[in-house]
């Protein structure tokens, strides 16, 4: 009975792991989740570049990288692999031609882009030059939605009909002024995660996307903070995210659910990371499976947390890619065009007062 229970939630990861990276950005995400997870997996990080030396200096110093590049032209010349991109998402396009004619490998800091055809353009860019790329959507390989892939897997949830997100968190939007100063806001930066996870995780895409944004009085921003989207599929299937980052009443009030639930059974999650970002406070995850025993909860200690472990599946991705295992790497480019499909439905849902079909965009 103890085998029927567990869950592997194993990273898929490349035959090799010493590829040499270098890594365009040096700002809090760089610190905060790329190097640490790359130094976990035993990844090679050969160099880094910020517009910023100060910042890309402090971070070798900090995480031993060898090479402080000065332009991206001596990065792209030098003996990197792969290019990690970690920068606004404005400048992905422009970066991407450049890694792409050096015949370099890339990895695209999500979201790949803040308009449908910005992305379609590096889409085309990275496929005509041949090079393996993937988006940095990490949060489909975070612990508790890999444990949730294999119980589906595993048909111990039967046949799946609701999928949530019901996160109600303070977050510190202070640290990413250049996020703050947009008009997307809340959905092109924090829910696109939850709407690519459940893109993996369903294996399908909505026929219709509804959704509602705003902030709250007296918060200066122009984009929205807190939404609600609604993913209508076929048949029974619906999927559901209530996002709002203004709570003020202490980590005990604070919560951060990711459920599914099927005929079978139901797997829920506590995302730590999202209480007290980013230093978070532990996850918890539980599953009941009436074809185990019903009504009988086991919570199973899951290796790993979205920071920084999510980090590894994405460019183990890469790895892979290159090493022909899985064909594109599951968050390749086109792939993702998908996720942005769901998320510019979702600004025009709250433009338009209905709900948008993402296959007309």
């Amino acid at each position: 009975m103890s085998e029927d229970w567990s869950i592997t939630a194993a990273l898929p990861m490349p035959v090799r792991r010493d590829y040499p990276i270098a890594i365009i950005g040096a700002g809090s995400i760089v610190n905060d989740a790329h190097l640490p997870a790359y130094r976990k997996a035993g990844f090679h990080v050969v160099g880094i570049y910020d517009m910023q030396i100060d910042k890309a200096r402090a971070t070798a110093t900090r995480y031993g990288i060898p090479i402080v590049y000065t332009n991206l032209d001596e990065l792209l010349s030098g003996p990197a692999r792969i290019v990690d991109v970690a920068v606004p998402a404005r400048e992905n396009l422009a970066i991407a031609t450049r890694v792409a004619a050096a015949g370099k490998a890339l990895l695209l800091q999500k979201p790949l882009a803040e308009d449908l055809e910005t992305a379609q353009a590096t889409l085309a860019t990275v496929e005509q030059a041949g090079i393996v790329a993937a988006v940095n959507q990490q949060a489909r390989w975070m612990p508790a939605a890999l444990a949730m892939r294999e119980l589906i897997r595993r048909n111990l949830l039967g046949e799946v009909y609701q999928v949530s997100f019901l996160i109600n968190v303070l977050t510190p939007w202070d640290q990413w002024p250049w996020i703050m100063a947009g008009e997307t806001i809340e959905v092109m930066y924090h829910s696109i995660h939850y709407l690519d996870t459940i893109r993996a995780l369903l294996g399908q895409e909505p026929r219709l996307v509804f959704a509602d944004g705003s902030t709250i009085p007296g918060f200066q921003t122009r984009g929205e903070t807190r939404t609600t989207i609604q993913l209508i599929f076929d048949g029974q299937l619906r999927a559901t995210v209530v996002d709002t980052h203004h709570n003020h009443g202490g980590l005990r009030d604070q919560y951060a659910t990711f459920r599914i639930d099927g005929t079978e059974g139901s797997a829920v999650a506590e995302l730590g990371l999202l209480k007290n970002y980013p230093t978070g406070t532990p996850d918890s995850f539980r599953y009941m499976s009436r074809r185990l025993q019903p009504e009988t909860w086991i919570e199973p200690q899951l290796s790993g947390t979205w920071f920084p472990d999510a980090f590894i599946g994405t460019m183990a991705g890469v790895m892979r890619g290159i090493e022909g295992a899985d064909g594109a790497p599951e968050t390749s480019l086109r792939d993702n065009l998908g996720t942005l499909r769901l998320v510019l439905a979702a600004y025009r849902s709250m433009a338009e007062r209905r709900a948008i079909d993402p296959s007309s965009l």
